[in-house]
C-alpha cells in the first residue's frame, strides 16, 4: 500500500474501498477456515458466500489497482528503483 500511496494509485479518498477490499479478502480466509474444520461435508450457502467476496476482492482490486493487470491500466510505474523483492513495499 505505502508504494500505491506514493505513486498517487491510492490516496485518502480511496481507504474505504481498500478497507472493504481487505476486508472481502479476509471473509474468504474465515470462510475457507470454517469449512477446512467442517466434518468433510460441503455447506453450499458458505461456497456461495465465498464465491460472492472472491468477486468482490477481484473487482476493487482491480478498481485500485492492487493486481498486476490493474496496476498497468492505472498507470503504475515498473520496478524502475531496482527493487529485487515484490512483497517489501516501503
Amino acid at each position: 500500500m505505502p508504494r500505491l500511496i506514493d505513486d498517487r494509485i491510492i490516496t485518502k479518498a480511496d481507504l474505504g474501498g481498500v478497507e472493504d477490499f481487505c476486508l472481502a479478502r479476509g471473509l474468504v480466509r474465515e470462510i475457507d477456515a470454517v469449512m477446512r474444520d467442517d466434518s468433510g461435508t460441503i455447506d453450499l450457502k458458505l461456497v456461495r458466500a465465498q464465491d460472492k467476496a472472491m468477486q468482490t476482492a477481484r473487482q476493487l482490486a482491480a478498481e485500485y489497482g492492487l493486481s498486476p493487470t490493474s496496476r498497468t491500466r492505472v498507470g503504475g510505474r515498473d520496478d524502475e528503483d531496482g527493487d529485487t523483492n515484490p512483497l517489501d513495499v516501503r
